[in-house]
């Protein structure tokens, strides 16, 4: 519902009953003797000041992350990116750009400020006392105290997806656990080093916890070192400017964050209210019933809501995500940066963007909730969010996606030594309203899928076939992005693992665009003794010799495919993106081989013309959200409902033919 009145205010008074959990679970007001100097500063410094050390503290953590992609261990970390770093303030705000979790939080919650010194390194990962810093048992974060002038002036830290912490499944990703015991070591905020001289028995008990210490411990090692460095950069800049100069700069960098959300990204995103939903295909325990994520978005000039009431209860299985409204702010927040590009998303954004969950649901869940496969949330939550801003939009707003996957085999090798062998994958990214959605993306920055010559060299498999996977980016105007195909032998009797989101949902179109192709996996693919692999699963029995084909699902589509330039049609057959029976079937485009080995194929216009035509005059009108056949069907049986009806496609063919031509 679209307000056109820069009139229209949100009462917050309604977050703050019993209704609404706390949006941030730990909150330390800066009350000491230096403050008042340190707020009185951050008024006067000059934005050239202000730049270089905001970019000095963005060079620190762009080196401390080079650190561990140098000197750490496990693939996941190593090759594929899965770690954070960021800065924080005295009173852990973020300064930094968004590390998605993990801040000092949990350790001012555990340690008074004069138990905190100089060579200090604190560890945690339980998710139940990590002040919704920490998703899951694997991310450890290592947090380093920054003094300048004999002050504690902020924290470094580091997290990071270990390889494996214990619990029932190799590599602690259980995916049917029903509370956390089930799922790892829980290490509480503790003093992994006091005054630089490690805790070498609490080190003992993380280790003998885990199935492959030798990476557990390189990987840890890797963040201390790496946040270290954050730590001594920090340090210098104070040195050249100033302590107070650099710790007033820290908050000035954060006003700046908000004032730009409030002054430059809110005025695109019109007044009103807008419903947005999206489902978890199961939690891991009840495979029959979807999980709902449900908010609205209420948005008025100073600042945007996003309510998550309608959101299912926290559930049996390990999809709960042990968070709040604060952190979901930064999480979801990060896309405002399409309205801004280049801006630091940090914690000013939470003063304008701001997330209110009520308690127990499947986002907010309490202890002992199991939460290892928190990252099913993750990802709808940003489909719902994505829902709802397509509908506040009319359309202008990209295809869904599904862009992280993960499969791996594990067992005893050749030497009969354990292997674990674990890859994030991408899949395709929605399409946009500008262009077609990028093919084969993973979600995580800078993440790399592992080259086979790697694979090879260090496991029991080998790869006979990495590339697209044809037809699954959903049609549209602009087709969404494709995902992988990935043909994988495994060379010993093993166990296959696969945590896949999008295997009977589809990920949706927008604004007349089509669903993308669900993802899955196949054992033996094309052969008698075939066997479909749909939703997680955790251990899946496989024999020497034994081929997994691996395939990632496809972004939604934009916009409506009969409109689609036949030539942009005839280019994605060529490519092998695009199948010659999907070209006539989704795009309403026929084409002829021709002999021309440059061409193969060219379009038959008059025949195109006509089958557009026809199916132009018979199909039903197009969706704004369109949830593929397995969300459909079950809409109407009435075991899920969503609030899309209202908002038919807004689809310009002529502005989108316009823009095509320009």
């Amino acid at each position: 519902m679209a307000i056109d009145t820069d009139q229209f205010m949100i009462d917050e008074s309604r977050y703050g009953t019993s209704d609404y959990a706390p949006r941030r679970k730990a909150d330390f007001q800066r009350d000491d003797a230096d403050w008042p100097r340190i707020e009185t500063l951050k008024g006067n410094i000059d934005s050239v000041t202000l730049d270089v050390l905001e970019w000095a503290l963005e060079a620190a953590i762009d080196e401390g992350e080079a650190a561990v992609e140098r000197t750490a261990v496990s693939t996941i970390i190593r090759e594929q990116h899965d770690y954070r770093a960021s800065i924080n303030t005295l009173d852990c705000n973020s300064v930094t750009r968004v590390s998605w979790a993990a801040t000092a939080d949990p350790i001012r919650n555990y340690f008074s400020l004069d138990q905190i010194n100089p060579g200090d390194v604190f560890l945690y990962n339980d998710i139940h006392e990590s002040s919704a810093t920490i998703g899951h048992l694997p991310d450890f974060c290592v947090v380093v105290p920054i003094f300048s002038d004999a002050r504690l002036i902020g924290f470094a830290q580091i997290f990071g997806h270990c390889n494996d912490v214990g619990g029932v499944v190799a590599g602690s990703w259980p995916l049917t656990s029903t509370t956390v015991f089930e799922e790892g070591i829980q290490c509480p905020p503790i003093k992994f080093y006091d005054r630089g001289q490690r805790n070498e028995e609490a080190w003992k008990i993380i280790l003998r916890n885990s199935r492959y210490p030798d990476d557990l411990r390189g990987d840890i090692d890797a963040f201390v070192g790496a946040a270290r460095i954050i730590q001594r950069r920090v340090e210098e800049l104070c040195r050249r400017y100033g302590t107070d100069v650099v710790e007033a700069g820290f908050y000035r960098i954060i006003e700046r964050c908000e004032e730009i959300v409030r002054e430059e990204a809110l005025p695109h995103i019109p007044n009103g209210e807008y419903v947005g939903e999206d489902f978890l295909e199961t939690d891991g325990i009840d495979l029959e019933k979807p999980v709902k994520l449900m908010l609205t978005v209420r948005k008025d000039p100073d600042k945007l809501i996003v309510d998550f009431a309608g959101t299912d209860p926290q559930t049996p299985g390990p999809v709960n995500w042990v968070m709040d409204g604060r952190h979901y702010s930064k999480w979801l927040g990060g896309f405002v940066k399409a309205q801004v590009p280049g801006m630091i998303v940090n914690e000013g954004m939470t003063n304008v963007f701001k997330c209110y969950l009520p308690p127990r649901t499947v986002l907010s869940a309490e202890y002992p909730a199991a939460g290892a496969d928190r990252m099913d949330c993750m990802l709808r939550m940003i489909g719902a969010y994505t829902a709802a801003m397509a509908k506040a939009t009319n359309g202008q707003m990209v295809g869904d996606a599904q862009c992280i996957q993960l499969y791996g085999f594990f067992g005893k090798d050749l030497d009969g030594k354990d292997f674990l062998y674990r890859e994030i994958f991408g899949a395709g990214s929605g399409a946009r309203p500008f262009a077609d959605g990028t093919d084969t993306v993973d979600l995580v920055p800078e993440s790399k899928n592992l080259p086979t010559e790697f694979i090879e060299q260090r496991f029991p498999v080998l790869v006979r076939r990495v590339g697209m996977f044809q037809d699954s980016g959903g049609p549209g105007a602009f087709r969404g992005g494709l995902g992988y195909l990935k043909d994988v032998e495994i060379l010993v009797d093993g166990h296959f693992l696969t945590v896949s989101y999008r295997t009977i949902f589809s990920c949706f179109g927008v604004n007349g665009g089509m669903a993308g192709r669900s993802g899955g996996a196949l054992v033996n693919p094309g052969t008698p003794q075939e066997q479909h692999i749909l939703y997680k699963r955790e251990a899946i029995p496989v024999k020497a010799g034994d081929v997994v084909r691996i395939l990632t699902p496809g972004g939604g589509g934009w916009g409506d495919p009969l409109a689609r330039v036949p030539e942009m049609v005839r280019l994605d057959v060529q490519r092998g993106l695009v199948s010659l029976g999907r070209a006539r079937d989704d795009y309403g485009v026929v084409l002829q081989m021709v002999d021309d080995p440059a061409r193969r194929y060219e379009v038959d216009e008059a025949e195109t013309e006509t089958l557009r035509a026809d199916r132009k005059a018979s199909r039903p009108p197009l969706k704004m959200i369109n949830r593929g056949p397995h969300a459909e069907q079950l809409i109407r049986e009435g075991r899920i409902t969503v609030s899309d009806f209202d908002y038919p496609a807004q689809f310009d063919e002529a502005a989108y033919l316009e823009a095509v031509a320009s």
